[in-house]
């Protein structure tokens, strides 16, 4: 995923998380793709990407600490892991109702950031008169 460019004087660039987060949900989609195509596959262990939660910690959003004992994100980009699943019948851990369900969450959350996007947008255009 590409570096995002923040300042102190600019705040969150909205732009640049949307392209982020359509970026991180096209990655995950290719890898629950790669869990389904390899259902059969004996031994496949399946995988997912790291949260999105933690790309958020490249901007310039600082979450206020209310008791000593919270917890702060630390990775900054999504990685390809390994999830501890149960092992089926073909030796591997692919459940397909699971991928699928996983699937569908993505496709609704490309739905939602593409319309938030969107609404950014007509936000601007409303702003300059257009």
């Amino acid at each position: 995923m590409k570096n995002i460019d923040t300042t102190a004087q600019s705040g969150t660039d909205l732009f640049a998380l949307g392209q982020q987060r359509l970026e991180w949900l096209q990655t995950r989609q290719q890898v629950l793709a790669g869990n389904i195509a390899n259902a059969n596959t004996p031994g496949y262990a399946a995988q997912d990407v790291t949260p999105f939660s933690a790309t958020l910690s490249q901007f310039d959003i600082a979450p206020t600490t209310t008791q000593s004992g919270h917890i702060g994100s630390t990775t900054s980009h999504p990685a390809v892991q390994r999830i501890d699943t149960e092992e089926s019948l073909d030796h591997n851990g692919i459940a397909l109702d699971q991928q699928m369900e996983k699937v569908a969450e993505v496709n609704d959350q490309q739905h939602f950031t593409v319309n938030l996007y969107g609404k950014y947008m007509a936000m601007f255009q409303t702003v300059l008169g257009k």
